[in-house]
């Protein structure tokens, strides 16, 4: 059966709409013992090969609960401020996560998405992504997570969405409320390097 470029991007948003439905009504469940996380974190883009030029400034506000199995569901809104130019976009998504311990030092995380990419300048449309990441904790204060990787794509492929991420970043806890973090991260897009980029944020744990 076919669908039309239209029908698609219906059906996709459909799907992006019931995934972000489902996390908060699922973190609100009955089973809701575990941590909460609000974060805030603004990254400054570069272009490769120039640290100096300015590509973009991403801010995000996001929220996690966390099971007592290490299960994890959360939801995001980023904005992109393209530098020099009127453009702009949000990515609004929910995910999904499970962090398993392989001691009392290491553990490695993966974390599901779904998403919708939303330009000032073109159409709408939905994405997934995937991100597996291996952590270290290297003292009560101070966890590396030591390399983290991404694959980002949109359903329909003809919106050239394919864009992957490498980043390490390291997480300072300053009490039981407050931590910070320091994140490297490079991004290709459709096989080309996109931009490098450093991001600073916070978090709030209740």
């Amino acid at each position: 059966m076919f669908f039309s470029p239209a029908a698609r991007r219906r059906a996709d948003a459909v799907l992006v709409a019931a995934g972000l439905a489902m996390v908060p009504a699922l973190a609100a469940g009955p089973a809701a013992a575990g941590s909460n996380v609000i974060g805030l974190s603004v990254a400054s883009e570069r272009e490769p090969g120039d640290l100096s030029a300015t590509k973009s400034t991403d801010t995000q506000l996001s929220y996690a609960h966390t099971f007592d199995n290490n299960v994890s569901l959360g939801g995001s809104a980023k904005y992109y401020d393209t530098a020099h130019t009127s453009a702009y976009a949000w990515n609004v998504e929910g995910t999904v996560g499970y962090t398993y311990p392989l001691n009392e030092v290491w553990s490695v995380a993966g974390v599901a998405a779904l998403g919708s990419h939303m330009p000032s300048n073109a159409t709408d449309f939905a994405y997934y992504s995937f991100t597996g990441s291996l952590n270290v904790k290297l003292s009560s204060v101070v966890t590396w997570t030591v390399i983290a990787a991404r694959y980002r794509n949109a359903f329909d492929t003809a919106y050239a969405y394919e864009t992957p991420e490498l980043s390490t970043q390291f997480d300072f806890r300053l009490s039981d409320a407050h931590s910070v973090s320091v994140k490297l991260e490079r991004d290709w897009k459709n096989g080309d390097v996109s931009y490098d980029a450093i991001e600073l944020g916070y978090k709030y744990h209740f």
